[in-house]
């Protein structure tokens, strides 16, 4: 598994990181993580009151907001597949499903709903097929990938 390399350990860090700012933002929530030894389709879950409120996929990027803005135009790029797997695990169970994106530099977590068990899908992505890195460890894939439009994101920095 790539999260067990020190690459991954780093960005499992970071994960943890963004996770702790959404956490002291909203008290009474909690976050349980999915497995990290193994496959998942998403990464956790935000619980209140013992009750799932919405699965979370996590990403981290070493990217400051300025070149969010400038380069990407707040598009977030993730796997299509990964989107749909965690709207397809939501979906199953009554749940909604959010996208965070921490920029490390920043210390900043974009908060994205992307499905709501009530209303559906929340977000219209564009997709492309494009070559990306791999994983965190490295190597080039070609899949498709959805474009995000971060720009109406709950926003959460670090104090």
């Amino acid at each position: 598994m790539d999260i067990l390399t020190p690459k991954g350990l780093e960005t499992l860090a970071q994960e943890r990181e963004a996770i702790s700012l959404f956490l002291q933002s909203f008290p009474g929530f909690e976050f349980i993580e999915t497995p990290k030894d193994t496959p998942a389709d998403i990464d956790g879950f935000i619980t209140k009151n013992g009750t799932i409120i919405s699965g979370v996929e996590v990403k981290c990027r070493n990217m400051t907001v300025d070149v969010l803005d400038t380069k990407y135009k707040y598009q977030w790029l993730v796997t299509a597949d990964k989107l749909d797997r965690g709207v397809s695990v939501c979906e199953r169970l009554g749940t909604d499903f959010r996208g965070f994106l921490y920029l490390v530099p920043d210390k900043m977590l974009f908060i994205v709903p992307i499905f709501s068990y009530k209303d559906g899908w929340l977000i219209e992505p564009e997709y492309e097929m494009t070559k990306t890195q791999a994983t965190v460890n490295g190597g080039h894939a070609e899949r498709l990938n959805a474009y995000v439009d971060v720009s109406k994101a709950k926003v959460i920095a670090s104090l």
